[in-house]
């Protein structure tokens, strides 16, 4: 009986190694990101507009003129008035016309809730103004910015509408870039991988 000492056989091969597909560029992945970027850029200068535009408490007209730092002017009552007694004045003396509100509108505030009495037909300048009121009760009155539902109403739906636009442009591009990568690796499959190692020499 004899037993083989020769050399041994060289190694096993490897199997080759399939080639990749080409990956898609993320543009639209990437051009989705700063969509959101620029949603939330634009939207918090229309919420700092409105935080902006958010007035002061008024003051009340029995501590004399009152100076008024933005366009408009709104009476307040302490509680809902019947009507308008109040006429306003500006710094040279003429009148300020006013306008009663068609519905009733009030401000809940820090301390207090106002009631809307009148506002000024225009945007008068900030200036200061003399309001007289001749209501014969114990109602106490205030003067200051003009204060419509305009105020807040307009720079909060920009907000949202702008940032709801960016929020679905970048969805709708991601969920392009969804496709095309899903399309592209369809249009590339992997090659099928060997199933065994090619047999090594024999003894």
């Amino acid at each position: 009986m004899s037993s083989y000492s020769g050399q041994p056989g060289p190694p096993p091969s490897q199997p080759p190694q399939p080639p990749q597909p080409p990956q898609p560029k993320r543009t639209l992945t990437r051009l989705a990101i700063v969509s959101f970027v620029l949603g939330l850029a634009v939207s918090s200068i229309f919420i700092w507009r409105l935080v902006h535009n958010i007035p002061a408490e008024p003051t009340a007209i029995a501590d004399g003129p009152v100076r008024l730092e933005r366009a408009g002017l709104t009476v307040f009552a302490s509680s809902p008035a019947p009507t308008n007694f109040c006429t306003a004045k500006d710094e040279h003396g003429n009148n300020v016309p006013l306008q009663t509100p068609k519905r009733s509108e009030k401000w809940a505030a820090t301390t207090r809730t106002y009631y809307v009495v009148a506002h000024s037909t225009a945007k008068i300048p900030p200036q200061t103004v003399t309001i007289t009121c001749t209501d014969a009760t114990q109602r106490t009155y205030f003067v200051g910015q003009r204060h419509t539902m305009g105020t807040y109403l307009a720079p909060a739906l920009t907000a949202v509408g702008t940032f709801a636009l960016f929020f679905i442009i970048g969805t709708a591009l991601i969920i392009a870039d969804t496709v095309k990568r899903k399309r592209a690796t369809q249009q590339h499959p992997y090659p099928p991988r060997p199933t065994s190692y090619p047999p090594g020499p024999t003894v």
